[in-house]
């Protein structure tokens, strides 16, 4: 009996693990049916489309789902892991870029920043089309409501942007069993419609699409930017590895996501084949008019989660670039006491709102906006695939041969997916790459900007063992407080004790210098994130180490390592330097543009005091200027 209950146990547990991965990794991609075929047909030529062209489109979606998403991302992007996490920046640390970009590693940090940009770049588009298309579903059930469609989804985009502050945790256990009612609705459609036209399946032959393209050999770039619309979202498997593991996406792609999304396009192929008026949207004209009405609620709720899905991996990828010394510190919010992957980042919840709203009223209807769409996730793709061909070569052991040949088949793909996506550069395609452009120069500048405050502190500081070995100092005021100094290197003496000291003639009877350093790895475990040195009786030097994907709280951390040496953290009073960013008076050069950028970057970034969860009535803050 016992091993019949272990049984079932073991059956359960990975259904509803893959029923989770279904809302949170796969709501991209599953509402792409929504509009890629449609848009596919508008591509070929519209209403003036033959029964050929069809098969030529099912042929290249799905030959690009398989290519695309299957190959590439479940049987080998996703086994480039970094101690469970995925993504463009975890493939960055994997190779640590990030801490020495020289030689040709410069180009593939360039790439990964690249990537990350185009990335939350798409966290403004997908919302926006996803919801438009879902909605546009008015039109097909009744025509004259065809003036709510931009106000219903603004209202929708409102509703998922206000809530994000309440967090993900209580309603994400519904996001898997809607997502799993989404994917059999897709299947039973498509299933429904290729009953009527059984000859559809015969775009399964690759032969089709390459006829496509050859017959129509002036539009092949907007045909396949068109079909490349079905694999958007195909970068959150990698992205949310960290949130399920390879197998379980891996078993919910093969078993239930793919299969739905193929029969859905081969469903609507087939009655474009049966009623060719059927392009106005193929997606709702498969449905039978009786679910009409049920099928826009439940297009709308999966849109919604799509919407949540790209929103939550924005703030997680912010969050690492901001680790990582990319993005300024923003106010952090974790949502869930059990998860710290649930985080709302207020500032970027806000633009993203704005940003996407004004997109949706600008372009006003899902077949304009498509041009815009696509584009950053295709060039976010050429970059992962560039890094993981990188990580592949430096730690996985292949033959360089095999190597080469990988690197060959998988960037012929996407860069033909990207070189057909700058044909939408005049339809719209240059509002994603504007976006990503000014992501790239906030990453950019505030990085450069880090770097030069570093190096010039040393204009007001010393290192620490000259610090300490200082005879000038008998004069001082002793004060019987302890002092926490929070310092950018443990090696140098803090600027602010240096400013104390030298200023103000104050010596600490316990001088506590703390370093902050984020690990190249998302989590750092309890055993290794406190290293305490005693340097002499006054002088105590902690090294705080934190991975890129945990919440950084300096007393917690701190305040045992602390209390096991004798020493009282909460008598303890928090000293930490702020500079005071001066920008050039003029600008001449791209560097002059660079630090007037980081200035105000700097100006407007979350201090330090509430960045590291400090006690504000026990912090104090001395500001020093620097001048870029």
């Amino acid at each position: 009996m016992a091993t019949s209950l272990t049984r079932d146990r073991t059956r359960v547990m990975p259904f509803a693990a893959e029923v989770g991965a279904l809302g949170v990794v796969f709501g991209d991609i599953g509402t792409s049916p929504l509009y890629t075929l449609k848009q596919g047909v508008l591509a070929v030529g519209g209403t003036n489309f033959m029964g050929e062209d069809v098969l030529g489109l099912l042929s290249l979606i799905t030959w690009s789902i398989i290519l695309s998403v299957t190959v590439k991302y479940v049987m080998l992007v996703l086994r480039a892991d970094n101690d469970g996490e995925g993504g463009i920046l975890a493939l960055v640390t994997l190779l640590d870029l990030h801490r020495s970009a020289l030689g040709i590693r410069w180009y593939l940090l360039a790439a990964g920043l690249i990537g990350s940009a185009m990335l939350i770049g798409d966290g403004v588009l997908t919302p926006a089309i996803s919801v438009l298309s879902a909605i546009e579903g008015l039109q097909v059930i009744s025509p004259e409501l065809e003036h709510w469609v931009v106000i219903l989804t603004v209202l929708v985009l409102l509703a998922i942007f206000l809530s994000q502050r309440l967090g993900t945790e209580r309603i994400a256990s519904f996001f898997g069993p809607i997502m799993l009612l989404w994917f059999t609705a897709l299947a039973a459609m498509g299933i429904y419609g290729i009953v009527q036209a059984p000859q559809v399946l015969a775009g399964l032959d690759p032969r089709h699409g390459v006829m496509l393209m050859l017959n129509h050999p002036g539009l092949a770039g907007v045909i396949l930017g068109a079909c490349f619309l079905a694999v958007t979202g195909g970068e959150a498997l990698y992205a949310d590895l960290g949130h399920f593991g390879r197998k379980v996406i891996a078993r919910a792609w093969l078993f239930v996501a793919m299969p739905a999304l193929l029969l859905n396009y081969y469903g609507q192929g087939a009655i474009l084949l049966v009623d060719p008026n059927a392009v106005r949207n193929p997606f709702y004209d498969l449905s039978p008019d009786l679910f009409d009405v049920p099928l826009l609620f439940l297009a709308t709720a999966a849109t919604v989660i799509a919407s949540q899905s790209i929103i939550t991996g924005v703030f997680s990828l912010a969050k690492q670039a901001i680790e990582l010394g990319y993005l300024p510190p923003m106010r952090i919010r974790y949502t869930s006491e059990h998860n710290e992957q649930h985080i709302y980042v207020g500032r970027l919840n806000w633009l993203l709102m704005i940003a996407c709203i004004a997109v949706v009223i600008g372009f006003g209807a899902s077949e304009k906006l498509a041009s815009a769409y696509g584009i950053a996730v295709a060039f976010a793709m050429v970059t992962t695939s560039v890094l993981f061909i990188a990580q592949v070569r430096r730690s996985w052991g292949w033959p360089a041969p095999a190597v080469w040949l990988m690197a060959v088949l998988m960037l012929t793909v996407d860069f033909s997916f990207a070189s057909a996506n700058l044909t939408k550069l005049e339809e719209g395609g240059w509002l994603p790459l504007t976006i990503a452009g000014i992501i790239i120069l906030v990453m950019v500048s505030w990085r450069r900007g880090l770097e030069a405050v570093v190096a010039q502190q040393v204009r007001f500081t010393e290192p620490l063992d000259a610090f300490m070995g200082r005879k000038d100092r008998s004069s001082d005021v002793d004060s019987p407080r302890t002092a926490i100094f929070l310092s950018r290197a443990g090696a140098m003496t803090p600027v602010a004790l240096s400013r104390m000291a030298e200023l103000l003639k104050v010596r600490f009877e316990k001088a506590i210098i703390v370093s902050v350093w984020i690990a190249a790895r998302p989590r750092v475990s309890v055993e290794d994130r406190v290293r305490v040195t005693t340097l002499n009786e006054n002088f105590v030097r902690v090294d705080l180490r934190f991975g890129y994907m945990q919440q950084i709280d300096v007393p917690s951390v701190l305040g045992p390592a602390l209390s096991a040496r004798g020493i009282d953290p909460d008598a303890a009073v928090y000293v930490i330097g702020h500079e005071r960013i001066i920008p050039p008076d003029e600008v001449l050069r791209v560097r002059d543009i660079v630090a007037h950028v980081f200035a105000f970057l700097a100006r407007n970034a979350e201090r330090s005091v509430d960045r590291f969860g400090l006690p504000r009535a026990r912090t104090v803050e001395i500001g020093y200027p620097v001048k870029m």
